[in-house]
C-alpha cells in the first residue's frame, strides 16, 4: 500500500468527496481513515477527518472516529472535527462533553467551532451554557457572535448560566448577558426586573461586580 502521505490523503479525499466508493471499499477506506489519524502529520490526520465526515459507513461510527480527533494535538485536526459534528445532528449528541471542552481550547478557532456546533443541539447543549457566556468576554467579535447564537438556540436553559454572567466583573459581559436575557424570555418579568437592576447598578458602579438584587431561582423548561 502507498504510503499515507499528505498528497495520497489528498488523493482519497478526492476521491471520496466526488466520485464516492464502491459498497465493497468504503470498510476498507473507514479502516485506512482510522490510521491516518495517528499519522504523525497534522495535515494527513486533518484531511483523515474531512474524509471520515463524509464516508458512507453508519454515522454512528463517524461521530466516534471525530470525537477522538477533538482531542487531536493539532488545532487545525480538532477544529475540523467540532465543525464536522455539526453536520450529524441529534446523531452527534454523544460528543456534547467534549465540545463542552473544546470551548475552553487553547485556540479561538476551536472555541468558535466548538460553539456553533453546540448551538446546532439546542437545549440538549444546557451543560456548556456557563462556558459559552465565559466566551461573551472574548475579544473576538466572531467568536461572541457564534457564542451568543449558540446561547439564543439552547434558550431558556441558558438562562442559569446567564443570570450567572449578570455577577460578572467584566462590564462588557454584563451587558450582553442582560441583552440576551431579555432576548430568550422577552415576557418573563422576573427575569426583566433583575435585568433591570443590574442595568441600574451597571450605571451606578462600572467598576463593581453587578450584586443581584434578590436571590434567583429559575423552573427552566
Amino acid at each position: 500500500m502507498e504510503p499515507l502521505t499528505p498528497q495520497v490523503m489528498h488523493k482519497l479525499v478526492f476521491t471520496i468527496l466526488v466520485h464516492g466508493l464502491p459498497d465493497s471499499q468504503t470498510q476498507i477506506a473507514y479502516d485506512v481513515l482510522l490510521e491516518a489519524q495517528r499519522n504523525p502529520h497534522p495535515q494527513v490526520r486533518e484531511l483523515a477527518v474531512v474524509a471520515i465526515a463524509e464516508l458512507p459507513v453508519p454515522a454512528q461510527k463517524r461521530v466516534a472516529a471525530l470525537v477522538t480527533a477533538l482531542a487531536d494535538p493539532a488545532g487545525r485536526v480538532r477544529r475540523r472535527a467540532a465543525r464536522a459534528l455539526g453536520d450529524f445532528g441529534m446523531h452527534a449528541a454523544a460528543a456534547i462533553p467534549e465540545l463542552v471542552i473544546g470551548l475552553r481550547d487553547p485556540d479561538p478557532s476551536v472555541r468558535r467551532d466548538s460553539a456553533g456546533t453546540l448551538g446546532r443541539f439546542g437545549p440538549a447543549s444546557a451543560s456548556g451554557a456557563p462556558n459559552l457566556v465565559n466566551l461573551l468576554g472574548e475579544p473576538d467579535t466572531r467568536l461572541r457572535i457564534v457564542a451568543a447564537t449558540a446561547l439564543k438556540r439552547v434558550g431558556r436553559a441558558a438562562l442559569p448560566a446567564l443570570l450567572d454572567g449578570l455577577a460578572s466583573q467584566d462590564y462588557d459581559l454584563r451587558a450582553r448577558c442582560g441583552a440576551l436575557l431579555k432576548q430568550i424570555a422577552p415576557g418573563d418579568d422576573m427575569i426583566a426586573r433583575v435585568v433591570q437592576d443590574a442595568e441600574l447598578d451597571a450605571e451606578e458602579n462600572p467598576n463593581d461586580t453587578a450584586i443581584y438584587p434578590m436571590p434567583v431561582t429559575l423552573g427552566v423548561a
